[in-house]
């Protein structure tokens, strides 16, 4: 009886090989993709994340660093007609001022 089922057993595994796969409701089907589709979506991710690194190396150059940070400043203070915000610096200066004043009296109170 073995001998039987174990010739039975190879056959069914062929034939369910050359079954297409079954559908099953919300699942979708893998799609079959052949090497040299492969290999250019490899080739392609390559490209993209040598351009990624190498504006990341870009960007992280201190002079760069400088020159984005240096470009805040200048927004914060002078607006996009070119007219400088005197709210922004009558802040800066209110802080300015009452750090100095601060630091002063703490001198004062501790000596």
């Amino acid at each position: 009886m073995s001998d039987a089922s174990d010739a039975v057993v190879p056959a069914v595994a062929a034939e369910v090989e050359k079954k297409a796969p079954e559908v099953v409701k919300g699942e979708p089907q893998p799609v079959q993709r052949s090497v040299a589709d492969i290999e250019s979506d490899m080739d392609a991710t390559r490209a993209r994340l040598a351009g990624t690194l190498n504006d990341l190396k870009v960007a992280t150059q201190p002079k760069n660093i400088l020159n984005r940070q240096t470009q805040k400043v200048k927004d914060f203070y002078v607006d996009e007609y070119g007219a400088v915000r005197i709210d922004h610096v009558a802040i800066t200066v209110g802080v300015v001022v009452g750090v100095i004043v601060l630091r002063k009296t703490w001198r004062r109170i501790t000596r």
